[in-house]
């Protein structure tokens, strides 16, 4: 597993020059509450207000 993350690692940083555009943040949210953060974990977990299980958003819907 670190090797992949070695070789993303290394893609990424040779590509970085040839990079474009927006960087978009990947978000969760709770389609109850309606939060909206951005995912820092591999795992979403719960929403804090409700207790519902939090989704990944389409960055269109944020």
């Amino acid at each position: 597993m670190f090797d992949q993350a070695v070789q993303f690692s290394e893609a990424f940083r040779q590509g970085a020059g040839q990079m474009q555009g927006l960087l978009i943040p990947a978000l969760k949210g709770c389609p109850h509450c309606r939060t909206v953060q951005m995912i820092s974990a591999p795992a979403l977990g719960m929403c804090d207000d409700c207790g519902a299980e939090l989704k990944v958003l389409d960055p269109k819907d944020a």
